[in-house]
């Protein structure tokens, strides 16, 4: 009778669950698929109860609902959905009234729109994708190249009434989806065009409130229907083996620098425990599965998981493969696993004391195609592929002996993608779930199924600590601004705990825990991901901020005052776009009067409006420069310095490079000066007092042998080198003036920025080669378009000069573009649409013959490189062929040589310099060098440089022919004819430099 009862109970579990699909129970010749939609948003902080920016609300109405919707027509598809507490948090406010700043400046009535709104609405109106959420609708399109042709200041007084309320609606109906904008009433709108009265807003907006209520309930009805697996993500999103301590990213790399320790384990639990019970608020169950925020995971957080009630969790395919004793899974020429026995199936994790969770790692290529590289292809042609790839990998299970069955686990963003799809991705979801319906081989399951079905897996003791994509935490600790943010994190979570812990004062629970749920917010990754040089939002600042407010929070729920120290940003500000660059040496005679004649070749920074903009502000312009002996300044103000100096001081501030001390704040103690600083001048009429900081960051004044004089608005400054740490050619200087006074800071210069100096060459160098390379020539092989983003600016490709030249110790190679090199991206020096490639052929036979990666292009018979001096934003660094005669071997890194980069953006030049001891004592050696579009999300197999497709868009170059394409942009060469034979026929050749004596 009991086996009976355990008959049938197992097979109600199983129908329960969905387990019995159309065709029958598991299946031996199936290869099980996990699809897992990530949705997940970071917490972007409110502004006078408005959400400050649309990301949650839009991608509500243009994904969340119709990604789980679209199931109900493919019934058999099996899929999972992680939808994060942070996201269910913002969600719940739009349904219960809340509103982003998007949202309000586009129900502003058009006729009320001030100067400061239709700037806001002229800037950020059009952040969608180019090509498929503007160009489809005429007058959206229409009204971005109006933009684009007058000028943003221009714009705001020439766009009429008219055309801001159509741009009002076209943001917010391109952000809707294809199914919701086909169908009343948003039809009507579509269809419209143009035209668009307040009253269509009124209806707009309430059905943009509609959809996203619409969201969370959809996602319970699927998984109630058994078709969806629902799962959750730890409260805040944080990197949870981080918050139960940062030593384990010691695991990764004992050499990384790192914070002060963060250990908080019951912060750990509180996240887990937190997310369990929205996810039981909204969905009527509790979870089985988590993806822990950006799949990170260890061994110790193992109890913490299976305690707090979960069964399975997930990470990426780097940590299974060092879990396993391997460096990282390899790929045969086919793109397939060779391992794919080991990374296609679950393991069960073990804890320090046994405790077993079961894990599914993500196959990454087959996740980053859908994520990044089926976009640019048709629906059918992507899941061609995709089938393909995934019977490739059948096969080679087939062939590998092993038991199964197996799961292949495809996990990624499920809301970031569809906007670089053409019709949403509409035509990709429809041909991939119409063929997984159709699969006699491939069959979705969610990971509860599948060990439902399947419970006998093997164990892995030694869980390996990391993440999604690197089996490390590297891209949210261990670089100076991350390990900040965490020290920032300790030092606020260390005064809450006397509270929490130690009683330190009386409070009530509900303060406490508005105050602890602050600090969860502020323990979240998102913060992390932005701080360092790894990743760039463009608006990184924005989210310093956000973290700084939860931190101060932490305080202000409390009641105690808010440590200045909150208030300085961990993001130093920005370098100012100067008006002119620093390119040479000036000779400046000391008097005050500051003409352009002898300050030729300094930087030079004027202040909006220009010299004559008296109402502005009180510092005008500043000119930075360095002679033979000293760094000068020269800085212009509105009134006569006698006068200024009456009653205020200057304090400029430096940032010197070779002085290891800095301090954040201004000699007051208080006030932020932008950046870790090392020393300051005072200046108040002729009394002069120059300060350093000492190891402990105290102010500390010090002698200093300094030159000043005035000449009414003119003050000129000397400071020698004497007086400096020791500096060098190419080494960053960092400036900004403050003007103070009794009540504090009056002005300063820039304002919300600073001055980034890249000293040159004080010396004499020697030119070797000097190029003209033909202007217009920025199109490859003779026919390629630039990407159609506004931040590819006409001649940002173009070389126009090119020369190589040999100071004492270096040999320097400089790039002459034909439009200034802004830095859009923020890299670290001020370089972030190009990169620079320069091989040299230094070894007489022996060499590469290929260049880099995703060039696609070999050298001539006569030119085989030894060295490769690859420069962009975020890498400089010199490459030596592993193998020179075995193409695949691939290029290392040179530990010794090391490129030092000075970009001088006004002017449009690059200057690269390296160490004479990459020539080996030659006296002579070949050169070839070019340009190409950097691209932080390069195809598989490309390192880092844009793609060039058969039509230009948004963040592609246009003019491919074929699949088979080189990437180069502009070649160093004499003659336009020239750069286009080698580029069409991809062999290039070189020139000559002969070193002298």
């Amino acid at each position: 009778m009991r086996r009976v009862y355990f008959v049938f109970a197992v097979l109600f579990a199983f129908i329960s669950c969905g387990l019995l699909f159309a065709g029958g129970g598991a299946e031996e010749d199936v290869l099980y698929l996990n699809i897992v939609w990530h949705q997940h948003q970071p917490l972007y902080y409110m502004e006078q109860d408005v959400y400050s920016r649309p990301w949650v609300r839009v991608h509500a109405t243009k994904d969340y609902y119709d990604m789980a919707a679209v199931l109900e027509d493919y019934p058999d598809v099996h899929v999972t959905f992680n939808i994060t507490p942070v996201l269910i948090k913002q969600l719940e406010d739009f349904v219960a009234g809340k509103k982003d700043t998007y949202w309000v400046l586009g129900e502003k009535n058009a006729a009320s729109l001030t100067d400061s709104d239709k700037r806001f609405i002229l800037e950020r109106f059009f952040d969608a994708n180019h090509d498929n959420l503007i160009r489809p609708f005429p007058r959206y399109w229409e009204l971005l190249n109006k933009r684009d042709s007058l000028g943003l200041d221009k714009a705001i007084k020439s766009f009429s009434e008219q055309d801001f309320r159509d741009l009002q609606v076209w943001f917010q109906l391109a952000w809707c989806d294809p199914v919701f904008r086909e169908k009343e009433p948003l039809a009507s709108l579509v269809k419209k065009g143009k035209g668009f009265t307040e009253e269509d807003k009124k209806i707009l907006f309430s059905e943009i409130s509609h959809i996203i209520k619409m969201v969370l309930p959809e996602h319970r009805k699927l998984m109630e229907k058994g078709q969806i697996e629902l799962i959750t993500t730890p409260y805040a999103h944080p990197i949870l083996p981080l918050i139960y301590s940062t030593k384990v990213m010691k695991q990764n790399d004992p050499s990384s620098p790192a914070p002060e320790n963060f250990s908080y384990p019951n912060d750990a639990i509180a996240h887990l425990k937190k997310a369990r019970e929205i996810y039981y608020r909204h969905f009527g169950k509790e979870p089985a599965g988590m993806w822990p925020a950006e799949g990170s995971v260890s061994k110790d957080i193992v109890p913490l998981v299976k305690k707090a009630g979960f069964s399975w969790m997930a990470s990426g395919e780097q940590v299974l493969a060092k879990s396993l004793g391997l460096d990282g899974f390899t790929r045969d020429s086919n793109d397939t696993v060779e391992q794919s026995a080991m990374l296609y199936r679950p393991y069960y994790v073990l804890g320090p004391k046994g405790e077993k969770v079961a894990m599914v790692f993500r196959d990454n290529r087959l996740s980053d195609l859908i994520g990044f590289e089926y976009s640019g292809m048709s629906g059918k042609a992507a899941v061609d592929d995709l089938f393909a790839r995934l019977k490739k990998i059948k096969s080679k299970l087939d062939k590998s002996g092993e038991k199964g069955p197996f799961l292949v686990s495809i996990i990624l963003d499920g809301e970031n993608a569809w906007e670089h799809y053409k019709n949403d991705g509409k035509d990709f979801f429809a041909e991939l779930y119409s063929r997984l319906s159709a699969s006699e081989w491939v069959k979705t399951v969610t990971p509860s199924e599948f060990l439902a079905m399947f419970p006998e897996q093997k164990t892995i003791e030694n869980l390996w600590p990391g993440s999604w994509f690197t089996p490390d935490y590297s891209t949210w600790i261990g670089e100076e601004e991350e390990n900040k943010a965490w020290d920032l994190l300790g030092f606020v979570r260390a005064h809450l705990a006397k509270y929490d812990m130690y009683k330190y004062r009386e409070v009530e629970p509900d303060t406490l825990a508005k105050a602890l749920d602050y600090m969860y917010l502020a323990e979240g990754s998102d913060w992390f991901w932005w701080y360092g040089d790894d990743q760039d939002s463009g608006v990184d600042e924005y989210f310093d901020n956000a973290y700084r407010e939860l931190l101060k929070n932490v305080y202000r729920s409390l009641g105690d005052p808010v440590p200045a120290i909150l208030d300085v940003p961990i993001i130093a500000e920005r370098a100012a776009k100067e008006s002119e660059s620093l390119e040479k040496p000036v000779s400046v005679i000391i008097d005050g009067k500051i003409s352009a004649d002898e300050w030729k070749g300094a930087g030079r920074f004027v202040k909006s409006g220009g010299v004559q903009a008296a109402a502005y502000s009180e510092l005008q312009e500043i000119r930075y420069g360095v002679s033979k002996t000293a760094l000068v300044l020269g800085i212009t103000s509105r009134n006569p310095w006698n006068t200024i100096f009456a009653d205020s001081s200057l304090e400029i501030y430096f940032k010197l490079p070779n002085y290891a001390s800095s301090s954040v704040f201004m000699l007051d103690g208080r006030t932020p000066v932008g950046f870790d600083s090392s020393h300051v001048l005072v200046i108040k009429g002729s009394a002069l007092s120059w300060y350093r900081v000492d190891d402990k960051g105290k102010w500390i004044e010090e002698k200093a042998a300094v030159n000043i004089r005035t000449a009414g608005r003119g003050l000129e400054i000397e400071l020698p080198y004497t007086s400096l740490p020791p500096v060098e050619m190419g080494q960053l200087i960092r400036i900004k003036s403050f003007l103070t006074g009794a009540k504090g800071v009056r002005d300063s210069l820039p304002q919300n920025a600073n001055l980034m100096a890249v000293l040159p060459d004080t010396g004499q160098t020697e030119t070797l080669l000097s190029v003209v390379d033909p202007a217009g020539d920025d199109y490859g092989p003779g026919y390629y378009s630039y990407p159609q983003d506004a931040v590819f600016e006409p001649g940002v490709f173009d070389i126009t000069e090119f020369s190589v030249s040999q100071g004492t110790s270096d040999i320097v190679f400089t790039f002459k573009l034909a439009a200034p090199v802004n830095n859009p991206w923020n890299s670290p020096i001020g370089l972030s649409v190009q990169t620079f490639d320069i091989y040299l052929d230094v070894i007489p036979g022996q060499g590469a013959r290929n260049l880099l990666e995703g060039r696609n292009v070999n050298t001539a018979d006569d030119f085989a490189w030894d060295y490769a001096i690859w420069v962009e934003g975020w890498n400089q660094k010199v490459l030596i062929p592993v193998d020179p005669a075995d193409p695949g071997s691939g290029f290392a890194e040179s530990a010794e040589l090391k490129p030092r980069v000075m970009v001088q953006s006004a002017s449009g030049k690059v200057t690269v310099r390296v160490s004479k001891e990459i020539l080996g004592g030659a006296t002579s050696f070949k050169l070839a060098a070019c340009v190409l579009g950097q691209e932080g999300f390069p195809s598989a197999g490309v390192r880092r440089v844009r793609n060039v497709a058969e039509t230009a868009s948004q963040w592609s170059f246009g003019g491919a022919k074929s699949d088979d394409y080189t990437r180069i942009i502009d070649l160093v060469a004499d003659t336009a004819e020239s750069q286009k034979k080698q580029l069409e026929e991809r062999r290039v050749s070189y020139h000559e430099v002969v070193i002298t004596k």
